[in-house]
């Protein structure tokens, strides 16, 4: 194995498990509860909303605006 084979694989290494540690210590989306009211407009989020997207904080138009970009 040449210098340039042994860099990348450390690379991969370091790479794989900087992402295993980021994704660690993050609450997975699934585990936090949904909120009832949306954080950004504080309109109701329907309970079917609630349980069929484990973890939601937005109302449906709050979500479509962070999704593009705009909150």
């Amino acid at each position: 194995m040449d210098v340039l084979d042994s860099a990348c694989a450390l690379e991969e290494k370091q790479t794989a498990m900087a992402l295993k540690n980021h994704f660690a210590t993050r609450p997975k989306q699934t585990q936090l509860k949904s909120a009832e009211e949306c954080n950004e407009c504080g309109a109701d989020i329907p309970k079917a909303r609630q349980e069929a997207v484990k973890g939601c904080q937005f109302c449906t138009d709050c979500q479509e605006l962070a999704d593009k970009g705009k909150l």
